[in-house]
């Protein structure tokens, strides 16, 4: 399994694949990076991804309209929405952009990525 991550935040972005590296290490193959919804597409478009950990804020293009588009153009691929926002609006926000979980920053374990793989 292939993982991207995008996030707008490169300290969040090294500690997610920190995380993966230490814990998580036998559930993925390659670890991918992108700082906004448009180099996440970028991403896609080029390499074999399986599982996308989306940030909802980023400038470029958001969490919401990148998740549209990748729900739209490659159904293959989970998107797992990743923010602060723990607020109801912004959870249905990304679970209706097509998102099949959300998962709360400071939330954020292992066994809580397992439960979404």
């Amino acid at each position: 399994m292939n993982i991207l991550i995008v996030d707008d935040n490169k300290e969040f972005r090294e500690a997610f694949k920190f995380m993966f590296e230490e814990n998580l290490a036998d559930q993925y193959e390659q670890l991918y990076e992108a700082e906004n919804g448009e180099q996440c597409l970028e991403v896609i478009s080029k390499e074999s991804v399986d599982i996308v950990f989306m940030d909802k804020q980023m400038p470029v293009m958001d969490g919401v309209a990148a998740t549209k588009k990748i729900v739209d153009q490659y159904r293959h691929i989970k998107v797992i929405a990743v923010s602060f926002h723990s607020e109801l609006d912004d959870i249905k926000v990304m679970l209706e952009a097509g998102a099949r979980n959300y998962i709360v920053k400071e939330e954020i374990s292992p066994n809580a990525v397992l439960k979404c793989l």
